[in-house]
């Protein structure tokens, strides 16, 4: 607190001083563009495509970005795990301007995307590989960064209206407003849906509907005080409710209940022409409640997760030379049923790149000091060669997870032992290289690449966590799109390979094939066809036993038409009503249909 204060007070003292300036001058931001120093090949979901969707929510979105595989628990509300290039879906870090979003409260900290919506949302970036040196823990096997819009079509206003099968009803109404220092986004969303069963009723003869319901607030807003400093302030309270069935064995009426509060403000300071400083305060909170019925009787779950997140960061960036560093701390809280603990991670960073004439080279360093672990490093080095539209890269990159407050310390019974206080950080060794190409009407990307998983946590009921397994991934990406006037084409195909590993690895296919062509009738109409298509893969069917899930192809149709102030839009998912499982026991939505209307003014 007392480095924000000195840092508002240099800056205020610096607006009175300067009586004219102009608001557009500002060049140089000190924030974290994570593609300045990565040559990974990052996968983008612009605002167009966000607001093409039949639901609000990320998640059935981030479900179509080439090389992620996705699985939910039971449809809409049900959680979701997300798995990059192999590794597990704990690895995978979410942000949000920065804000890192994982769950301190979760058992592995994950964040859960169920209940994230995104009609504030400019974008979403998938960074494939470890973020670590530049976003530390959790982040060991990607990023999935989001960005808010910050009054970007201002002055507008949108109202959006979704609905459609199983009684799902999609609303949100955002504002975009800008005056000459100011500018943001204030967003109100809302989702219901009456749901499908949780439980595959094959496996389990479950009927019952389980619903989902999601409330989001949030402002995002950027003021600029004069030619050299500017402030973002971050504001979003989400609550998602919904009704699960307990376990593989029970169609209960269990429910649950997650509040997330989020709130970052950041500050920038412009030095010069090519570098500038920035602070930033974040915290993210998370209360969950669990009601669930079990063996004829009732249990109430409360899980109550703090992380607050400091970072001061200097960045330099001309035309040959980009540098950046960072001082970071972490203060993770958990109040759980017999469990009430904290930890603090103290970091410091460096990146550079330099570019030649046709190549670039980076490097970077990441130093932690954990109150358990103590002192730990990660590293990242590439080099990449370009030429008129075609460019070539090698890189190498770490990447860490530090054990959760729940493994480290979670409570033990009779017979079941939880945390481990001797667990040290999951590890990856990540090497990646690439061809890409980007032309007028064609982008093209070959990406082979391998990760080394290291001191994987591992659960057994006798013995709690403890770092045992190992495994290597390794595989190739191949990615196409091609763009006309009147069509657009895109494919992808993902084949990844385990050897050396310890323990089965659930969840991820071998091979995957994503395809889409978009028809434009006219300028303001849209047709699509999407495909996707997944081999087989293992599923966990209890702690103790792994079963085959079969492979299985998918369709969605969809139609769009847009008027000038309003948007029309029609979308059927899984056209050939194909009935398979993501995860053992759990459903995908049958075929269904959804409708959609915007408006703008």
């Amino acid at each position: 607190m007392s480095l924000f204060v000195i840092f508002f007070l240099f800056c205020l003292e610096r607006v009175h001083s300067e009586e004219v300036f102009d608001l557009d001058k500002i060049q140089v931001s000190a924030q974290k563009d994570v593609s300045d120093f990565n040559f990974s090949i990052p996968a983008t979901i612009p605002t167009s495509e966000l607001e093409n969707e039949p639901s609000g929510l990320i998640a059935p979105q981030l479900n179509q970005i080439p090389g992620v595989i996705a699985s939910q628990n039971g449809g809409p509300g049900g959680r979701v795990s997300f798995f990059i290039r192999g590794t597990e879906s704990r690895h995978v870090a979410f942000t949000l301007d920065g804000l890192k979003l994982n769950d301190a409260s979760n058992v592995d900290r994950q964040f859960d995307s169920a209940f994230m919506s995104s009609p504030f949302l400019k974008d979403i970036v998938v960074h494939k590989g470890p973020q670590s040196v530049f976003f530390g823990s959790d982040s060991m096997g990607g990023l999935i960064e989001m960005n808010t819009r910050k009054g970007d079509h201002a002055p507008e206003t949108r109202v959006n209206f979704n609905g459609g099968s199983f009684g799902t009803v999609d609303t949100s109404i955002s504002n975009d407003w800008r005056n000459r220092r100011h500018q943001g986004t204030i967003t109100g969303y809302r989702f219901h849906t009456d749901g499908i069963s949780r439980l595959n009723k094959k496996r389990f003869n479950a009927v019952e509907k389980d619903s989902t319901d999601t409330t989001q607030l949030a402002s995002s807003s950027s003021h600029k005080w004069n030619s050299r400093l500017d402030t973002d302030l971050l504001f979003s309270f989400l609550r998602g409710e919904n009704e699960l069935d307990g376990n593989t064995a029970d169609n209960s009426n269990d429910e649950s209940r997650n509040d997330q509060y989020l709130i970052q403000q950041k500050t920038n300071y412009r030095l010069n022409s090519v570098s500038a400083v920035s602070l930033r305060n974040g915290l993210n909170r998370h209360n969950r409640i669990i009601d669930a019925e079990y063996i004829g009787a009732n249990y109430e779950y409360l899980y109550e997760g703090n992380l607050i997140q400091n970072e001061a960061l200097y960045k330099y960036d001309n035309q040959s030379l980009s540098f950046l560093s960072g001082l970071a701390t972490e203060h993770e809280a958990v109040q759980v049923k017999d469990l009430d603990k904290t930890f603090d991670l103290h970091s410091l960073f460096i990146q550079s790149a330099y570019k030649f004439s046709h190549a670039k080279v980076f490097g970077g360093l990441r130093g932690e000091n954990h109150v358990r672990y103590g002192n730990f490093l990660t590293g990242s080095a590439g080099l990449s060669y370009f030429i008129n539209s075609h460019s070539i890269f090698l890189q190498y990159s770490q990447g860490y997870k530090a054990p959760s407050l729940y493994q480290l310390y979670g409570p033990s019974y009779p017979g079941y032992i939880v945390g481990n206080s001797d667990l040290v950080p999951e590890f990856n060794r990540s090497w990646e290289t690439g061809w890409s190409m980007k032309h007028k009407a064609l982008d093209a990307s070959v990406t082979l690449f391998q990760n080394r998983l290291s001191n994987l946590i591992t659960f057994v009921e006798t013995q709690g966590y403890f770092n045992q397994s190992r495994f290597i991934t390794e595989g190739v990406e191949l990615f196409g799109k091609f763009k006309q006037e009147s069509y657009q084409l895109m494919a992808s195909f993902t084949h990844q390979a385990f050897r050396l590993q310890e323990a089965e690895v659930i969840g991820r296919p071998l091979n995957t094939l994503t395809g889409g062509l978009a028809i434009f009738p006219t300028d303001r109409s849209e047709v699509s066809v999407k495909g996707r298509w997944f081999s087989s893969r293992k599923g966990q069917k209890d702690l103790n036993s792994v079963i085959k899930l079969n492979g299985y192809e998918a369709f969605d149709l969809g139609y769009r038409y847009i008027f000038p102030e309003l948007d029309l839009g029609v979308q059927i998912l899984n056209v050939l009503n194909r009935e398979y499982e993501e995860l053992y026991g759990y459903s995908v939505l049958p075929r269904s249909i959804f409708f959609h209307t915007g408006f703008r003014f």
